[in-house]
């Protein structure tokens, strides 16, 4: 199980492939972010943690999760959340996140196995373009 994971699930050869917990609602549509306004000023933090989608201070309602990738892939199974056993470990890191971090690693695997590595000199061209055009 996962626990105490909070965000950013990162594989060290896929950097392009952070994965993290998505959270779907009633509708099984995807939500946008949520923002919190901390200073009372003009600025204002946003978060697409799974956690702040528990419905307090009118924000939407998760009724559950998956994985998702930032390559935007997402994952297919849905796993329901308990927001009451959220609420009563009074931790969300507490909470097993193992169904979503697991299709996120399958999806790794996925990923791996259609990986080609680049010949040395090819790898080598983006660099020396950069320096090209540093140059004019």
């Amino acid at each position: 199980m996962v626990y105490g994971v909070r965000e950013g699930w990162q594989r060290e050869e896929f950097e392009s492939h952070e994965g993290a917990v998505g959270v779907l609602l009633a509708d099984g549509s995807e939500p946008g972010p949520v923002f919190f306004n901390l200073d009372s000023g003009s600025t204002f933090h946003e978060s697409t943690s799974w956690r702040h989608y528990d419905s307090t201070f009118r924000r939407p309602a998760a009724t559950s999760m998956r994985g998702r990738c930032a390559c935007g892939w997402r994952g297919t199974s849905r796993y329901p959340i308990d927001w009451e056993k959220v609420r009563e470990d009074d931790d969300p890191d507490a909470y097993d996140t193992s169904g979503p971090y697991t299709e996120w690693e399958a999806h790794l695997d996925d990923v791996a196995e259609r990986a080609v590595t680049l010949p040395e000199d090819l790898a080598a061209l983006p660099g020396q373009v950069r320096e090209r055009l540093d140059r004019l």
